[in-house]
């Protein structure tokens, strides 16, 4: 669920202190509108009612996205310099929580660590790009009958990569060999797909990358 504190705030241009609603975590799942004022850069912000001075209160954010298989801990740009102590006390205390739900209750994917709320928004359009592209390409397989493999978005995350990767063969485990061969065919049909265009190129010029 999302939850607020109700803080004081001391305007540092008049001096006013007041009242002010700071969201220190959001369900995008159960709360959606949340969700699109955070990506629009209005979460936390707060306006004096003395002098109208509009100012964001820099405040840790814990986002949970579950049909992303996303969970993000936002600390506040100005703790970057802890950031080994946070990811590792970060990541301790995500595993002992999980532990308390039953096996089939827990999630599978690590959460994310970031820094600064627009550094989130950032990574957050640029995963909307990448979707967006995904939903072409996986339009374009099923048009002209290309295979392909669906990722889940967490997966698709770790690789830096799009959920939908076309491939040349119907089964078998995916190879290098078989997703390069697989994106040429994509990009042969549309070569306005600039994600794609750049995944192909970093495969090509990765004789390591794998899927797993």
């Amino acid at each position: 669920m999302s939850t607020y504190n109700e803080l004081d705030i001391t305007c540092k241009d008049c001096g006013e202190i007041y009242k002010g609603i700071v969201w220190t975590a959001v369900h995008a799942g159960h709360d959606p509108e949340l969700k699109e004022i955070l990506l629009g850069g209005e979460l936390n912000l707060l306006m004096c009612p003395q002098c109208s001075r509009v100012a964001y209160q820099d405040h840790f954010v814990l986002y949970q996205e579950p049909a992303a298989e996303m969970v993000a801990y936002i600390y506040p740009q100005s703790q970057q310099n802890d950031e080994e102590f946070l990811r590792a006390t970060t990541l301790a205390n995500y595993k002992e929580a999980q532990a308390v739900y039953k096996p089939i209750e827990r999630k599978e994917y690590d959460p994310l660590l970031v820094f600064g709320l627009k550094t989130f928004v950032d990574m957050m359009k640029a995963e909307h790009a990448i979707a967006e592209q995904s939903q072409i390409a996986e339009t374009i397989c099923k048009e002209n009958s290309i295979p392909y493999i669906l990722l889940r978005p967490s997966e698709a995350r770790r690789l830096r990569t799009m959920r939908v990767l076309p491939r040349a063969m119907e089964s078998g485990e995916p190879s290098r060999a078989d997703i390069l061969s697989g994106l040429e065919k994509l990009l042969t049909i549309n070569p306005r797909l600039d994600l794609y265009s750049k995944l192909c190129t970093r495969i090509q010029e990765d004789p390591g990358w794998k899927i797993k």
